[in-house]
């Protein structure tokens, strides 16, 4: 598996192992996420022991039919934090930012997911993705 894609409508988020992880790490260390939507595209490589991503999207899932307030993952270097609310469907709201620079670029997006199979289906190929790199 080479990427993972979210979408509902015409934003989405795609995370993908980075060209340049030729050692194929397991768990992934970095992985590419993009957020692309009409006359937009931002990309960052972004560093975190990516299980709890896994583990933060695998617990969505787990709580398909709510939960009250939201739910936050963050990377550890900050430059990649999703907050989850669910009112039916699964609202995402993620960050994308340069966390080096002061005045680095950020942007915010917000996409709505299916609570059923599809969050089922992102949390499963999540954690296909960081767990299984030689795929």
């Amino acid at each position: 598996m080479d990427a993972v894609v979210l979408a509902e409508g015409p934003m989405k988020m795609i995370f993908s192992v980075p060209d340049s992880d030729p050692v194929m790490t397991v768990p992934a260390q970095y992985l590419t996420v993009t957020l692309e939507g009409l006359d937009l595209r931002a990309t960052r490589r972004v560093y975190e022991g990516f299980t709890s991503l896994a583990r933060y999207f695998n617990e969505l899932a787990t709580d398909w039919r709510g939960w009250n307030g939201s739910r936050c993952y963050e990377s550890i270097e900050g430059d990649l934090r999703i907050q989850a609310t669910h009112d039916g469907h699964v609202n995402l709201r993620v960050l994308l930012r340069e966390p080096a620079v002061p005045t680095g670029w950020c942007v915010e997006a917000e996409l709505r997911l299916d609570a059923g199979e599809a969050l089922n289906a992102a949390a499963a190929d999540i954690a296909h993705l960081v767990r299984a790199r030689s795929d």
